[in-house]
């Protein structure tokens, strides 16, 4: 069994769901499915050794180089989503991630934004005049950080899940 916390590092810039081609919603059967086909896809040993080969020797070295770290990354990223509790810390990465990649330049009560029921969205001015705009299905996943549709400030959106 590979040691998943220091496989982490490896493959850490990239998204284990989109390396395994699935939403982040996905349960454990399309997880496992994907991961499967991906493995016999990208599997160092399913390479066609003769026909590089013979087009290029060099070709070849760099087309193994590919496929083998794809297939490490597919391995490292299958490695985490089947485990439960992996899955679940790396889902918190995720989040703090994407909470990080914004400078949060305020905090609103969602209390403070107006509904608006036909889209089942929530609505902020923003100080240049533009909006920032959240949708109750964001909400429910997790998102609570907001960028602003005409610049680039966002707020964190303040909320208890009920």
């Amino acid at each position: 069994m590979t040691n998943s916390s220091n496989n982490s590092n490896k493959c850490e810039n990239k998204n284990y769901y989109e390396i395994l081609k699935v939403s982040i919603d996905a349960d454990i059967e399309e997880i496992k499915k994907s991961y499967r086909k991906l493995a016999l896809l990208y599997h160092p040993d399913k390479l066609n050794k003769e026909e590089n080969i013979e087009e290029n020797i060099n070709s070849f070295s760099n087309c193994l180089v590919n496929n083998t770290k794809d297939f490490n990354d597919i391995q490292i990223a299958w490695e985490t989503l089947k485990d439960d509790l992996l899955r679940k810390q790396y889902d918190s990465l995720l989040l703090e991630q994407k909470r990080q990649k914004y400078s949060v330049s305020d905090e609103i009560d969602l209390d403070d934004m107006e509904f608006i029921e036909e889209n089942s969205e929530y609505i902020y001015s923003c100080r240049c005049g533009d909006h920032y705009i959240i949708t109750e299905d964001q909400l429910s996943e997790g998102s609570d950080v907001v960028c602003c549709s005409g610049c680039s400030l966002s707020i964190k959106v303040i909320y208890q899940m009920e």
